[in-house]
């Protein structure tokens, strides 16, 4: 399989997801559903994602993918600020349109409690060594 078609298919998979994790929401999308969605296969879900929960780190790809799309529209004749307004409108109007709050919500929470628990995993490890004769 080239670079492309690896593209595409983890792609799809994504795209699909958090279509519907918007209109489903996360806890009621399944990997099944997911899998139907993006039209690939169980194999394919699991070579990219070790589970559901680790799409929701795949949020930058989608931002990736609309930049690409967006870069191609991109008039030259505009500056630079310009540019960075019309890609900043377009990827927050993207935001908007197919991610829900509530699953934005989940992604910073799940975010926050990973970067307390390194920070505390840091402290622990700092105290410890640090507790000596």
């Amino acid at each position: 399989m080239n670079k492309r078609n690896k593209r595409n298919t983890k792609g799809r998979i994504v795209s699909a997801a958090w279509k519907l994790f918007y209109e489903q929401g996360y806890d009621n999308t399944t990997v099944d559903d997911i899998v139907f969605e993006s039209e690939t296969s169980k194999g394919s879900f699991y070579h990219y994602f070790n589970s559901k929960d680790a799409l929701l780190s795949s949020l930058s790809y989608l931002f990736d993918e609309k930049y690409e799309e967006l870069s191609e529209n991109l008039d030259d004749t505009m500056s630079c600020v310009e540019k960075l307004i019309y890609l900043n409108k377009e990827v927050f109007k993207m935001i908007e349109n197919s991610i829900s709050i509530d699953l934005l919500a989940q992604l910073l929470s799940s975010q926050l409690i990973t970067k307390v628990k390194s920070t505390c995993s840091i402290t622990t490890g700092l105290t410890t060594s640090s507790s000596g004769p």
